[in-house]
């Protein structure tokens, strides 16, 4: 999905070529240039341009420095170039504290500005969409600060209406099950309805579903469901079959067309070895970061797990990512490992189910390794825009909080 927020609360804790080959001309065809292999030697390889960072100078009311918001566009008529960042934590335990600060983001012209309208409560890692209605957007469930002892969860859904600047609450009609918006640190993902040109459906699959201590133990504290929005009855919990994903949060993924499948990758979870009786220190070791690729056909709602070939991703959650049609893959970028954050990027080619680190261009920029930012992705005839702002240096212990903003140019060509 072009926005997608799973990032962390809890005190969790360069890129390189690859080492055999030809070096970054194989390196790039396989990637940015899609999957067809150079000839021997290299020296027909494609010449692609390189993937590329560059921050951005933002205008107008900036947000603060914040992580663990959200972010979504507005549904309109037409190409939306504006973007609506939500909620998010400020500071880190035991001075962290929910907000509900709301801006609009001007893609077209990088512009920030900070909107006024009482929103709902304070809150993080809500899942946001664009709202069921033109012109609005849409906040639903997201979570309350943890470690408090308690169970701070948000089960309801709020539409911002842009023209009128006024919040809405979903009716009990309009929301659906409860139970399926209880969650925050979910990914989502948007897919196009068939025949229906224009309108789109939101899965959101697995998350947090509350701030109990230790939640990771608990029964509902990490889910693999998968939750499904409906304009006209809200959101239902879909049942599908197969061997399902570990329940995890902070996974990252996407929406495959040519399947008309959902990609799940990595995520942090309980780990095969431990159990109710594990202790909070010993929940965030090596077993707790996943780096596992699972699909979920759409057609059927029957879960397989990849085995992709040759070198993988490490283990991680928090990483952002976008699904690049013109390839057909995925491709992730970032994310929290058991031994500290990564700045690498990779790519997942569907067609010949194979991961490959990915290169920046020579003299890009990469920016500081984060979690807890907000991603979105713009689409242009030539090349996806992945934009990163916010997040910490950190998910547990002093950090550095950031209000910066990257944009990544992946050429379709």
């Amino acid at each position: 999905m072009p926005f997608m927020t799973p990032f962390t609360p809890r005190a969790r804790s360069g890129l390189a070529l690859l080492r055999r080959g030809c070096g970054l001309a194989t390196l790039l065809v396989l990637t940015a240039c899609g999957t067809e292999k150079p000839p021997p030697g290299c020296a027909k390889a494609t010449p692609c341009e390189s993937p590329r960072w560059q921050a951005v100078e933002q205008q107008g009311d900036v947000p603060p420095a914040l992580w663990e918001a959200s972010a979504s566009y507005s549904r309109t008529s037409g190409d939306s170039t504006v973007v609506y960042r939500f909620g998010g934590q400020s500071g880190n335990f035991p001075d962290d504290f929910t907000v509900n600060d709301f801006h609009a983001f001007d893609v077209a012209t990088a512009t920030w500005k900070k909107l006024a309208s009482p929103p709902p409560a304070a809150r993080a890692e809500a899942v946001m969409i664009p709202g069921p209605c033109d012109e609005c957007v849409s906040v639903v469930g997201g979570r309350g600060r943890f470690r408090t002892g308690s169970d701070q969860m948000f089960p309801e859904m709020w539409t911002y209406h842009v023209q009128s600047q006024r919040w809405e609450q979903a009716s009990s009609e309009k929301l659906g099950d409860p139970f399926a918006v209880r969650r925050s640190s979910a990914l989502v993902v948007e897919v196009p309805q068939a025949g229906q040109p224009g309108k789109k459906t939101y899965y959101a699959f697995g998350g947090v579903g509350n701030t109990l201590p230790r939640f990771a133990t608990t029964p509902t504290g990490l889910r693999n469901d998968v939750a499904v929005h409906d304009e006209a009855t809200g959101w239902r919990l879909v049942t599908t079959s197969g061997e399902k994903p570990a329940p995890r949060a902070w996974a990252a993924g996407g929406y495959d067309p040519d399947s008309h499948s959902l990609l799940v990758f990595g995520g942090y979870r309980l780990g095969a070895d431990q159990g109710p009786d594990t202790p909070a220190g010993e929940l965030f070791g090596p077993t707790n970061y996943e780096n596992d690729l699972w699909s979920l056909s759409l057609e059927t709602l029957t879960w397989t797990r990849l085995q992709p070939e040759g070198p993988l991703p490490s283990p991680r959650d928090n990483a952002v990512s976008f699904f690049d049609a013109a390839h057909g893959g995925l491709a992730v970028f970032g994310g929290q490992r058991f031994d500290g954050l990564s700045t690498e990027m990779w790519f997942y080619s569907v067609k010949d189910n194979r991961w490959t680190e990915v290169a920046f261009g020579s003299g890009s920029p990469i920016p500081p390794a984060r979690v807890g930012g907000i991603s979105f992705v713009r689409e242009t005839p030539t090349a996806y825009e992945l934009y990163l702002n916010g997040g910490a240096s950190s998910d547990g212990g002093a950090s550095e909080f950031f209000d910066d903003l990257w944009k990544l140019t992946w050429p379709k060509q």
